[in-house]
């Protein structure tokens, strides 16, 4: 990483542009717009009964929550100074959680719960501190907070682009315990992270450019560090991207990454395998080197689109702005979308193939999935109009097992409305048929796994009145071996508009669940809300949540300890309420 002589020199810069940029501006009048606002949260949960074994609900939000929002944007003449502040008490992770506590200044700071994020322009000149969300290109930055400081620089049709900062917060390891039963924490290493772009820009017509991007897990960052498998790395991407859109239609894209990715930082020096990628990285006995593509073509007509890709990601590639993205696969795709039928009829569809295990580090064999979708609206007169889709996905497994699996969805959406002077109406049903099968030759063994869902809504709309309800019925049914379930849902919400200051809404849902052959379960689910505008600019606004539920013979009372005689169920109730004021 940067000494701080090079951060000094890197933040005067920044400034220095900024300064530029703003010397030929004469002061004008100032104007802020934007919103602020609080918002509280309260979560409780009520079991029958309150405590057993196994405790067949667990909370699923933190019982109180006060959150934070400061969002303006001020501008004055060409200045434009835009505020992104969403903050609360809440402590948070990327990968792992954290254990309760005070937080320090720093972890409030670089808590992925908040956002503190300010973005200074004049100019082609932009100023980036706090929390920025970055993305350069597909193969590099990714979609990761980082909390720091950059720029971005414009001058005429060259791009430069800069930020450095820390995207994962330093956690301690806690070690789990039977008496009282407590889970632990993982843990995690402090993640730096500093990224940078040059190219050449015309909007509109080209861009081509280099990235780079450097994460390294800080390893003195904790005082009790994670046990394996959880090791400081580091990683350094290096990426060409180029991408131009002709005025005859043709777009064009293309992406070749490199990646170096050392799993464990721990571990000595070596540039056997990979050499040493200097400046940026010193290579050692767990690092490795890898590459990506990525290609797209496409051709774009008044009525129709036709194109492909094309996707390839090596074993060894990593980025850290993508943690979760798979690797070691190959993948095509054609797709194409056009109008007939006097631009009636729309149809999108692809067809295309992904290979796995290319490496045949998991198996003999590389895995194939086949992947297929294709989706038709017809609006056959301006009231009868017809969505029809239909959706295949197969895999075939790499290993001795044999495994292959095989699903295939359709779905049937018809929606019909009729109008006259008092009113309007809308009725849609939508029938979605889903297949799945799957077979595994050693050991033997076939799976059989369909679905059937079928939703019916309607919604009239009196043009007079202020008050809009709305309808829908629901019906699921999945049958597979040993399992037979059907959900009965019907639900009734309505809007009402009691005067330009004061919005009412709400909605009551009651759902039976049935697995055969034990007794349903029973659930109802009430939620009322409001918008009120107390002055011009500032709402008050309310959410209510009460969902009451009744276990049937699906969790017999037999299972829980101490022994329980009835029906064993929840209340579960949360309170949004908040003040918004828009400037």
């Amino acid at each position: 990483m940067m000494n701080n002589f090079t951060k000094i020199s890197v933040i005067l810069l920044l400034f220095l542009s900024f300064y530029a940029n703003a010397q030929d501006e004469k002061p004008k009048a100032i104007s802020v717009t934007g919103d602020m606002g609080v918002w509280y949260e309260y979560y409780g949960l009520d079991r029958s009964p309150e405590s057993s074994i196994p405790n067949f609900y667990h909370p699923r939000k933190p019982w109180n929550t006060l959150r934070f929002s400061f969002n303006p944007n001020i501008s004055v003449g060409k200045w434009s100074i835009p505020f992104n502040f969403n903050f609360s008490a809440l402590q948070n992770n990327f990968v792992t959680p954290v254990a309760p506590g005070k937080q320090s200044v720093w972890q409030f700071l670089t808590n992925p719960a908040n956002n503190f994020g300010i973005s200074p322009k004049i100019g082609s000149t932009e100023i980036l501190l706090g929390t920025q969300t970055l993305h350069y290109s597909d193969l590099s930055t990714g979609d990761v907070g980082v909390f720091g400081y950059g720029v971005n620089l414009a001058p005429g049709k060259f791009r430069f682009r800069f930020f450095n900062g820390v995207s994962q917060r330093p956690v301690n390891y806690v070690a789990p315990t039977l008496v009282p039963p407590n889970p632990g924490i993982v843990g995690a290493y402090q993640r730096n992270q500093y990224m940078a772009q040059v190219g050449m820009e015309k909007e509109g017509k080209y861009f081509v450019g280099f990235n780079l991007v450097k994460a390294t897990d800080k390893i003195n960052s904790l005082t009790s560090i994670p046990l394996p498998p959880i090791e400081p790395q580091q990683n350094v991407i290096v990426s060409f991207v180029a991408k131009a859109t002709t005025g005859d239609g043709w777009n064009y894209y293309f992406e070749v990454g490199q990646s170096y990715h050392t799993t464990d930082l721990n571990t000595p020096l070596s540039n056997v395998a990979v050499p040493d990628f200097k400046p940026f990285l010193r290579a050692r006995t767990a690092t490795n080197k890898d590459n990506a593509l990525m290609l797209g073509i496409a051709k774009k007509g008044s009525d129709w689109e036709i194109g492909g890709k094309f996707n390839y990601y090596g074993a060894g590639y990593f980025t850290a702005g993508y943690p979760f993205m798979n690797n070691d696969r190959m993948e095509y795709l054609a797709n194409t979308r056009f109008n007939a039928w006097k631009k009636k009829i729309n149809v999108v569809a692809s067809i295309g193939q992904r290979f796995g295990n290319l490496s045949l580090l998991s198996g003999p064999n590389v895995t194939k999935q086949l992947i297929a979708n294709i989706n038709v609206f017809t609006q056959f007169s301006d009231r009868f109009s017809l969505n029809t889709s239909f959706n295949n996905f197969g895999f075939n497994a790499a290993d001795i097992s044999g495994y292959k699996s095989v699903s295939n969805e359709l779905s049937i959406n018809p929606s019909y409305t009729w109008t006259n002077t008092k009113m309007s109406n809308l009725i849609s049903a939508t029938y979605t048929w889903s297949k799945y099968d799957e077979t595994i030759i050693i050991p033997p063994s076939v799976t059989k796994n369909n679905t059937q869902t079928l939703l019916v809504l309607y919604v009239p709309t009196v043009f007079s009145a202020k008050l809009n309800p709305d309808f829908s019925v629901l019906w699921f049914r999945n049958t597979a071996p040993a399992i037979n379930l059907t959900l009965l849902t019907a639900t009734a919400g309505v809007n009402w508009k009691i005067d330009t200051k004061f919005k009412l809404k709400g909605q009551l849902q009651y759902n039976l669940t049935t697995t055969s052959p034990f007794t349903a379960n029973k659930n109802i689910l009430i939620t009322s809300g409001y918008d009120w505008a107390l002055y011009k600019k500032l709402t008050w606004q309310m959410l209510i949540t009460i969902n009451v539920y009744k276990y049937g013979t699906e969790l017999p009372g037999s299972s829980l300890i101490p022994l329980y005689t009835g029906n064993p169920g929840y209340l579960e109730s949360s309170v949004r309420t908040g003040l918004l004021y828009r400037f």
